[in-house]
This record gives structure tokens, sequence and C-alpha cells, in this order.
């Protein structure tokens, strides 16, 4: 029962008792989640610091062009599940229940949020692991630029989402990525994009947190991908890459789950 709550803060145990209180005032049957599965009348609009804070520090685009982001119904009110971690859990669930049986895989969660590492932890085919470079409550402290702890083709899977624009040498933690993942295996790769943008903006010029959050959306980010480029740093990594999008998942899919009809999953493959 204790490892459903593994890496929970006490803060966490209160946000989830708030929404536990809550609970008559959002179950419906016009949405589901697909990380808990729970029945929704709506989903919860994105917090409102953040579009204020962006409006604030002039950020150069319109949030509206943001990728595999709905401000409107950003989070699930049953486990806060955010609109691209649900999206993470529709072509997940997919992928993990189609395994074939018979031995367990390794799937190294780097970031995990709360929700999304609730779920994973129920598959029982999975030796489920977390990772990140500051928090204590994870499996692995790790610097996912320099990973000597896992082996060369020795994951399964991987989940990297919203990291890469945080990390300084973001081709070595690419690289690092392509070289632990086994042939045949694959990852989950995002960050922030912006509609219309195609080429990366980096530049050392920009290095205060005004700038920061003028040009890259956050304070902490030190760059903002363009579609295109990401594509072609992951390639040059050594993966292949596919952006599944409404298409591939299918639009009535996407509006149950809350998802944004921009929203493009990036899935990272190592050539068996």
């Amino acid at each position: 029962m204790l490892a459903r709550y593994k890496g929970y803060k006490f803060k966490d145990y209160k946000k989830a008792l708030v929404r536990l209180l809550k609970t008559p005032s959002y179950r419906g049957t016009a949405f589901a989640c697909p990380v808990c599965g729970s029945g929704l009348k709506r989903y919860d609009p994105i917090y409102k610091s953040f579009p204020r804070k962006l409006r604030e520090m002039g950020f150069i685009y319109p949030l509206e062009r943001f990728e595999t982001l709905n401000l409107g119904a950003y989070s699930c009110p049953s486990c806060d599940a955010s609109d691209r971690e649900r999206l993470y859990a529709l072509f997940l669930r997919d992928r993990l229940a189609a395994l074939p049986a018979g031995r367990r895989y390794r799937f190294i969660d780097f970031a995990p949020s709360l929700a999304l590492s609730r779920l994973l932890r129920t598959f029982t085919n999975l030796e489920y692991r977390t990772a990140d470079y500051f928090r204590p409550n994870v499996d692995d402290q790790v610097d996912i630029s320099n990973m000597p702890l896992y082996a060369d083709n020795s994951v399964d899977f991987f989940m990297c989402s919203h990291i890469l624009e945080h990390v300084p040498d973001d081709r070595a933690a690419m690289r690092e990525l392509c070289r632990i993942l086994k042939p045949g295996g694959c990852g989950i790769v995002m960050v922030p994009l912006v509609e219309g943008v195609d080429e990366t903006q980096e530049d050392p010029a920009i290095n205060t947190p005004a700038l920061r959050w003028k040009h890259y959306a956050q304070d902490d980010h030190l760059r903002l991908y363009g579609g295109r480029d990401l594509v072609a740093r992951l390639t040059n990594a050594g993966f292949t890459v596919r952006a599944l999008d409404r298409a591939h998942f299918g639009a009535d899919v996407f509006a149950r789950a809350g998802i944004a009809g921009n929203s493009v999953l990036y899935v990272v493959e190592k050539a068996a």
C-alpha cells in the first residue's frame, strides 16, 4: 500500500486530501482521465500565476501558441495529472499492455510526476525506477548528462519530460539517454515548444531571470527549443523520432482526455 504513495511529501498528502474531499463536485461522465481513470465533469484550468508571470515578464510569444498545453483544461481534479501527463498515459497504457509476457521491463522515470508514477507502479511487468539530480525522494540520484549508474543498453523504457531545457549540455544528455536504451526500446522526450518556432533559441547573453522569463518562458530554462531542431538533435544523438499527434490517437480520445488539439507526443526509439 505504501509503495503507491512513494515520492510523496507532506504537502502532497494535503493536496490529495483536499481533492478527495471535493470528489462529488468533479465526478461526471463528460471526460475520463487516462492517468487515474476517473470520470469527470471538467478539468481544472492552469494555475493563474503562470500566465500572469509570462505577461508581466513580456514573454515574446502568445501563450496560446504553446504546443501540448491546454490552458483551460490543464489538470485532473482527481489525481492532479497535467494534460501532457494524460497524453503520456494514453501512449503508455497501450504500449505496456502489449508487451510480451514472461519477463520484466526496466523503466526509468526522470523527474517523475506523482500521478503518473502511481499509475506506472501498477504495471507488474515493469521494474520501475525514479531518477532525479536534486530530489532526494527518488530511487536514483543522477546527472542526466552523465549516468555511469546505468550500463549501456540496460533500459527498456524511459521518460524524460520537461527536463532538457534545464540541462546545460542537453546534447550530452540525449547521447546518454540513447546509450542506456536497449535496441528496440523506446522513450518519451518532451520539452516546451511553441508552434511555428523551428530553430532552438539559445543565447549565453540571456542569463538573468527576467530575460529567461521573456525569451524562454521560465527563469530556470536555458533555451527555448524549436520543433525541427529538437528532432534533429535527438536524431544526431542516435534516436529515431516519431511525432504522434491527434491523428494518431483520435480526436475523440483527445477530447475526453482534455488534451489540446495541437498536442504532439515525441517518442524516441533505438534501432534493434
